[in-house]
């Protein structure tokens, strides 16, 4: 009955279409758990390029606590974007979260404790790439590059 019910949940997630991994990520309890509200209009909307050389990083800084959210959408000519959401709490790097090689991400943010924490974009390949930024802002969050 167990090896049935197992099946049946893998055979699920195949027809569904699905990797097993959940790409829209939220970093707070959803709904009344006390995450914010996303308004039907951002705040403030970060629209950029960004070009960067092989090996190269930028890093923007997001200053904001739990009801605050940053939705953040990233597109890269090519795979080979890493970039990740971290924080330097008491002198150390902790990475919220983070992803290799990608072209496309879409991410909604919100933090854990009211901080900065900074999103870092790198070029992994061996050509230049202009990174496409789009930042939707909402609650008190506040966005600058480093």
């Amino acid at each position: 009955m167990k090896t049935l019910l197992c099946v049946s949940l893998v055979a699920a997630l195949v027809a569904c279409g699905g990797d097993g991994h959940d790409h829209e990520h939220v970093d707070a309890a959803a709904g009344t758990d006390g995450a914010p509200t996303i308004d039907a209009a951002p705040r403030q909307v970060i629209m950029e390029n960004q070009s960067l050389v092989p090996g190269e990083l930028v890093e923007g800084i997001m200053t904001g606590g739990p009801s605050d959210v940053a939705v953040i959408h990233l597109e890269a000519p090519i795979s080979e974007l890493d970039w990740n959401i971290h924080g330097h709490a008491g002198g150390g790097t902790q990475t919220v979260y983070e992803e290799y090689n990608r072209m496309i991400v879409d991410y909604t943010f919100v933090p854990s404790a009211q901080a900065d924490w900074w999103l870092l974009l790198r070029n992994s390949g061996q050509t230049d790439m202009t990174v496409s930024v789009r930042i939707e802002l909402y609650g008190n969050m506040q966005w600058r590059w480093q």
